[in-house]
């Protein structure tokens, strides 16, 4: 993407997405660099290393939970929509009291259908949120992406309103895995064949996350495109441990419902199944 858009008429996902003056998505390379930077290093494989076991647990949790409800359940409702939104908030540094309210702005913000005034409100309300969250932790030591934001708005490499938008920007971004994910289990779910093999060959299980991820879009608009030079890699471990935990924690998985009973959201930004159920 690049400032060449800005103020023209290009393609877009959908008639209220589009290039805005200022739009941290947008900046051309040296600026969109400098504004990464500060981030980077929570988002990168070492950075995400660190919230692995804790994720790993937060998981095996919403496993349980599932379990000890019984079955039938909706993969989705019961593990692969809150367990994404528990990585992102822990990679950014919002307080798990803050989480569901965070999930539901982002939501707001994402669907069309909860019209335009409902999202213009969510996304002015996220903003404010961080705004306290990253002024708070200005000159801060902390690894998560709104402590790095803080101490670089305090080294003047960014400004307060550009890590604010960067951190919108990260936080819908990072739940948008859950479609992602729940398009990934349509895959194993319709292919038992295939999930049987990787219960019994963990050893391949990274490489068939790899190729699970490659052919599924991240949301799928048209016009508004990156190439990623390297992996997104809060996303592949997502993916990694949920992999695991479920065809380890949950060998009879199988859908309840046959696979053309399944319906998915066909919405411009979020395209993923509206629910999983599942049996086991």
């Amino acid at each position: 993407m690049s400032e060449e858009t800005m103020d023209r008429q290009v393609a877009r996902p959908a008639p209220h997405v589009g290039p805005g003056r200022g739009a941290v998505g947008f900046p051309d390379p040296a600026d969109h660099v400098r504004l990464r930077r500060g981030v980077a290093a929570a988002l990168t494989a070492s950075g995400v290393e660190r919230v692995r076991e804790r994720s790993r647990r937060m998981l095996g949790e919403l496993v349980d939970e599932m379990l000890q409800d019984g079955p039938p359940a909706d993969l989705c409702e019961a593990v692969l929509g809150p367990f994404p939104v528990a990585v992102i908030c822990e990679l950014m540094g919002v307080p798990a009291a803050d989480r569901q309210g965070m999930h539901a702005w982002t939501r707001q913000i994402l669907s069309p259908s909860h019209g335009a005034g409902a999202r213009e409100k969510a996304e002015r309300e996220m903003r404010g949120y961080f705004c306290d969250l990253i002024g708070l932790r200005e000159g801060g030591t902390g690894e998560d992406v709104a402590s790095l934001l803080g101490a670089a708005v305090g080294r003047e490499e960014v400004t307060l309103d550009e890590a604010v938008g960067l951190a919108v920007l990260l936080q819908i971004e990072g739940e948008t895995v859950t479609d992602i994910c729940g398009r990934m289990f349509y895959v194993l779910l319709t292919r038992p064949e295939l999930a049987e093999r990787l219960r019994c060959a963990p050893e391949i299980r990274s490489r068939a996350v790899d190729e699970l991820l490659r052919p599924l879009p991240h949301r799928a608009p048209a016009g508004l495109s990156r190439i990623a030079e390297a992996d997104a890699m809060p996303a592949r471990m997502e993916a990694e441990l949920l992999v695991d935990a479920l065809l380890d924690g949950v060998p009879g998985l199988r859908l309840a419902v046959p696979a053309e009973d399944v319906r998915f959201r066909k919405g411009p930004l979020i395209r993923g199944p509206e629910a999983l159920p599942v049996t086991w």
